[in-house]
């Protein structure tokens, strides 16, 4: 288990959601990769489920877990909290589906559950948003994580917890330094029997060497501070 943390644009979806619910979008996911077309049949959409007051990660889970029991098309549903205009939301990220047609059929689902939905609002602009989710993983190397459920994820382990700022800072840096090379990077903490600090990098076509160049670049950073 653990957390990533990264900045997406949001806006309000406003199709193929209950009436006057919230339900945010990414509408330019993955912002810091600009490298070629995504592979095909890769799906990167992502929408926020608003719920109406804070909810346990575990209380979360463990609805999303039931709802899977009886709701036959797929989807992944994990715990989320969105910071955007100084507002704090609690949501459901929702990932992996094939059709938003089934965004309204799973908040009534949710609903049934026992969760309530915040109502509908404007919203657009920049929002850091931390997900809480299991992970799925092959060790390549020093530090070095494959995950076996997105075959464009890796995780790099850093020696530090960083704050945001700080992070945005250091990967703003590497990123100058290695422009040869393209991925979107989010901060992000795993449990592994002990909390393992982590870069999410997010990339096609990156091999052992690629990633090995970027964790050394965020340790040579980071022993400046």
């Amino acid at each position: 288990m653990g957390s990533i943390a990264k900045v997406e644009k949001l806006e309000t979806l406003n199709n193929n959601t209950l009436e006057n619910t919230l339900v945010l979008e990414e509408i330019e996911p993955f912002p810091g990769y600009h490298g070629g077309n995504l592979p095909s049949g890769y799906n990167p959409t992502a929408t926020y489920l608003v719920l109406k007051k804070k909810v346990s990660t575990i209380r979360i889970m463990r609805i999303t877990q039931n709802i899977h029991k009886y709701f036959k098309p797929g989807f992944d549903g994990s715990p989320a909290e969105i910071c955007i205009n100084n507002d704090i939301f609690t949501c459901i990220r929702l990932r992996n589906f094939n059709n938003y047609g089934i965004i309204p059929e799973l908040q009534k689902h949710y609903m049934h559950e026992g969760l309530k939905f915040m109502k509908k609002k404007k919203i657009h602009g920049d929002g850091i948003i931390e997900i809480k989710k299991h992970f799925e993983l092959e060790k390549l190397g020093d530090g070095i994580f494959k995950d076996l459920e997105d075959p464009l994820m890796f995780y790099l382990e850093i020696p530090a917890h960083l704050n945001w700022s700080l992070f945005i800072e250091i990967t703003t840096s590497i990123k100058h330094n290695l422009d040869d090379l393209s991925f979107d990077a989010a901060l992000g903490a795993i449990y592994m029997k002990e909390i393992t600090e982590v870069v999410r990098i997010f990339a096609r076509d990156m091999s052992i060497e690629d990633l090995q160049k970027i964790r050394q670049k965020y340790n040579e950073e980071l022993r400046k501070y």
